[in-house]
């Protein structure tokens, strides 16, 4: 490991051969941390903490990148064959459709790219670190070597770190190792071997790791490039990224259906060849059909739809990880939920204390016991810092926030003398645990307190089963009411040297509220309405998750609730998914029943959203559909495995996210509607035409402009589209459903059969009445543009009818479309383009009739929908 000192010289050190006091004397550094001046000034030295990426492709390389297609190598070989036979008219066009249709795909591109990067920075891991004697909240880009972090489970370890204590620290390695067991750390380790394999080192954390359980303290001794992942990441950077599974569909489908229009162009060759054509106009021809029927630029527009829809949800306080997503999202049928913090406000308060003989409103004088005060304060992990008015400001886990507050409140110099206790020994609070303790020594006492749930603290306690019901039926009561109960234990130790869970004496439970949130219940109703089914997954009493259910509406009675027995039978007899179905509250659930429940729901069909904050929600979010983690409160490891982020916490944003998701899956089918559909209507009009003996309906230049003016920007705009109404009242789509499914087949046939049909027996009925070819094909160009035109609008909505939805979001749209008519009329009276496009201007009362036939498109749409429509009501 390099190190470079305040000097600027760089050299190996293996901090995991040196000891601790070593350590800080290397470091520069001391057991209160850094001070702010010093922390600046290596900032400025030595830089970021930031680990080797790969760079960012300029616009330029984007513009690059738009030459680099099949499609594109083929029309610069037409464009050269017609140099070489001076048909420069031709290659000009050719070269000038390759330069517009480079300069669209790199707007879309860089633009996807500025947008994805954007929501990137809003992702962003804080860490604790001790700075001029202070703990202080940091964004972890921000700390330097010498700096002192302090870890809890679930923190993602953002630098190389030397351990300077280690509570029973273990940490997931599989990083840097591969392998999937923890490792146990400690501070106290030092080996002489300085190639000692990492996974050996028992000092040292590494970056890129995460904290499973424990707690710790250490010193950064390496950041960014110099850290262990540094090395990995300066080759990693070199690769590129996956594709998302939407993506990597579209280009086999639009790879399938290249393949299906090349056999068909080739077959359209031949039969050219066999009728006598030339050579360079078949090629060219053939070249331009390709190019305005394949799909060619689906796999752009749906990332451009992506990555907006993502920064559209970033404002609604979801942030996308993972773009794959969002298209999840859309199918959502089932949203598993926390409670504190997601339903719930997390403002917990303390508004009762319950002693075995009294009843302690904390909004009157009446105080309690002092020992009950000093186990809320002692055996509490919250940390505070003095505010500029005077006043304490707490930090960290809700419910230590409250039971230090409630101390405080009772006489505040409980918080000040809490400083005057030794810490002798510690049992940090883990989930599963269920309670945490700790021993304490002041003046040469020595005292043990324990908290946690009132059936886990009484078991520690020295009473009669009898006494033991009585409180457990008073929790019973107090949960009904809808309070979270934290019970309180304590006892003086004589000659015991590391906590004793026995022979505790039982102080009481507080009575925690914790306020619903104002939005839950409408949301949670607006998801009902949506098919989506809501369950919630708790640690509370099962009487605490039922009146909270009740008032949110997920609950009405005991019959939906699921007990921490009842998840325990249920998990011995085989957790057969079957018993889920009509349990809508899970109580006192651990992290493995939460993924057995996850996983259960998954087996009856459901595609599950589930939401998550600690270490422990981990494994359900990783074998979610949809892992959803909070922003505030999550933990590092929460976030890594989660594939979206809220970040105010909320259950409404997910709520939010969902509709968000079917609107951005609507819009990837708007653009594929589109696209296919206009494709294959230009293929029947020319494979009509070839079959009957007519001449070509359109040249090959003019195929181009149409598929230039036509499918340039539009593709992209629908991608932009609003919600459609009723988007939330539709029932889930199924998780199996391909975008291109039967429905959208049908509407693409619909539609391509009647613009090509139509148009190849206008073109029949013009030759036969005597216009020359050249003037036929002008009206067939116009007409084809017009059928385009008007089909976007058909796009729009593939359930609604065009008169139910609105306009006013797609005026951008609507103003594309009438400046692209406009565009192709201007050009039908410039002479040059007269040149180019072998076009000539046409009266009104001939684009008016033809305006009138390509809006008979909408017509044959609307009521193919209509009989789809009396079809399922049928």
């Amino acid at each position: 490991m390099y190190y470079v000192n305040s000097h600027k010289k760089r050299f190996s050190i293996h901090f995991h051969t040196k000891n601790i006091e070593q350590t800080f004397s290397i470091l520069e550094t001391s057991t209160s941390g850094l001070s702010s001046e010093e922390v600046k000034e290596r900032q400025t030295k030595h830089g970021r903490n930031i680990l080797p990426s790969k760079p960012d492709m300029t616009l330029f390389t984007h513009f690059l990148q738009q030459f680099k297609s099949p499609i594109v190598y083929v029309l610069l070989v037409a464009a050269f064959m017609a140099l070489i036979i001076k048909e420069y008219t031709d290659a000009g066009f050719i070269l000038l459709v390759l330069l517009l249709n480079a300069i669209i795909g790199t707007y879309q591109e860089y633009t996807a790219s500025e947008k994805a990067k954007l929501l990137q920075n809003l992702i962003k891991t804080s860490v604790m670190v001790q700075r001029d004697g202070l703990i202080q909240e940091v964004d972890s880009r921000d700390i330097v070597t010498g700096d002192l972090l302090i870890f809890e489970p679930g923190t993602k370890v953002a630098a190389d770190i030397r351990m300077t204590e280690t509570k029973n620290l273990t940490v997931d390695e599989s990083l840097l190792t591969g392998e999937s067991i923890d490792v146990n750390k400690d501070a106290l380790f030092m080996s002489e071997n300085r190639d000692l394999l990492l996974p050996e080192r028992k000092n040292m954390l590494f970056a890129g790791t995460y904290i499973s359980s424990g707690r710790g303290l250490g010193v950064v001794t390496a950041i960014g490039k110099e850290t262990e992942a540094g090395k990995i990441a300066e080759l990693l950077s070199k690769k590129s990224k996956a594709k998302i599974p939407l993506i990597e569909k579209m280009e086999k489908l639009t790879f399938t259906i290249s393949i299906v229009i090349a056999v068909m162009i080739v077959l359209l060759f031949t039969i050219g060849l066999l009728k006598g054509m030339a050579f360079y106009a078949l090629f060219l021809f053939s070249v331009a059909l390709a190019v305005s029927t394949i799909p060619e630029g689906l796999p752009v527009a749906i990332t451009v739809a992506l990555t907006s829809a993502s920064l559209s949800m970033s404002k609604k306080n979801v942030i996308i990880r993972k773009l794959a997503a969002i298209e999840g999202l859309g199918a959502c049928t089932l949203i598993a939920s926390d409670k504190t913090g997601t339903l719930t406000q997390n403002r917990l308060s303390v508004e009762y204390f319950i002693s075995p003989t009294q009843v302690y409103d904390t909004n009157t004088l009446n105080e309690a016991h002092d020992k009950v005060y000093l186990a809320s304060i002692l055996c509490n992990e919250m940390h505070y810092e003095k505010s500029k008015e005077g006043g304490v400001d707490f930090f960290g886990d809700q419910v230590d926030i409250a039971l230090a507050q409630f101390a405080a409140n009772a006489d505040e110099s409980y918080i000040t003398s809490a400083r005057s206790y030794r810490k002798i020994d510690e049992i940090p609070y883990e989930p599963i645990n269920r309670f945490s303790a700790v021993m304490m020594e002041l003046d040469d006492k020595i005292f043990q307190f324990s908290k946690g749930s009132p059936e886990t603290v009484l078991a520690h306690c020295n009473m009669t089963l009898e006494e033991k019901k009585d409180i457990l039926n008073d929790v019973d009561e107090w949960a009904l009411k809808g309070y979270r109960t934290i019970a309180l234990a304590y006892k003086e130790s004589l000659d015991e040297s590391t906590i004793n869970l026995k022979n505790f004496t039982y102080l009481g439970f507080v009575a925690i509220i914790d306020p619903v949130r104002e939005e839950s219940p409408d949301a949670i109703k607006k998801a009902q309405d949506a098919g989506i089914k809501v369950v919630m997954i708790t640690g509370d009493h099962p009487n605490t998750a039922l009146s909270i259910a009740k008032e949110l509406g997920i609950a009405s009675s005991h019959e939906a609730v699921m007990s921490e027995k009842e998840l325990l039978a249920w998990e011995n007899s085989g957790a057969k998914a079957e018993e889920l179905k009509n349990k809508t509250v899970f109580s006192r659930v651990t992290p493995a029943q939460k993924m057995m429940i996850v996983m259960a729901y998954q087996s009856l069909g459901h595609y599950v959203a589930v939401t998550g904050d600690g270490v422990n929600d981990a494994p359900a979010l990783r074998h979610a559909n949809i892992g959803v983690a909070m922003g505030k409160s999550g933990t590092d490891i929460a976030k890594a495995s989660s594939d979206l982020i809220l970040t105010d916490d909320n259950f409404a944003s997910i709520v939010n996210g969902i509709e968000e998701g079917r609107r951005a899956h609507d819009n990837i089918r708007k653009v594929i509607y589109l696209l296919i559909s206009t494709g294959f209507a230009e293929l029947v009009l020319v494979m009509l035409s070839f079959i009957t003996g007519l001449p070509l309906p359109l040249l090959p230049v003019q195929l181009l402009w149409l598929n230039l003016v036509t499918n340039g920007i539009e593709d992209v705009m629908l991608g932009l589209e609003k919600a459609e109404p009723g988007l939330l009242t539709r029932k889930p789509r199924s998780p199996k459903e391909p975008i291109f499914n039967k429905l959208m087949l049908r509407r693409i046939i619909v539609g391509g059969l009647y613009i090509g049909i139509v148009s190849f027996v206008l073109f029949y009925f013009l030759l036969q009445g005597g216009e020359s070819v050249e003037s036929a094909r002008n009206i067939i160009l116009l007409l084809m543009v017009l059928f385009e035109n008007v089909h976007v609008f058909n796009a729009r909505t593939e359930i609604n009818y065009l008169h139910k939805i609105g306009y006013r979001s797609s005026m951008f749209l609507i103003l594309w479309v009438i400046f692209t008519q406009l565009l192709h009329i201007t050009c039908m009276h410039i002479p040059f383009m007269q040149n180019v496009l072998s076009t000539q201007p046409v009266s009104f009362d001939i684009w008016l009739e033809l305006a009138i036939v390509a809006i008979g498109l909408v017509i044959v749409m609307e009521v193919d929908k209509w009989l789809t429509f009396r079809k399922k009501t049928a």
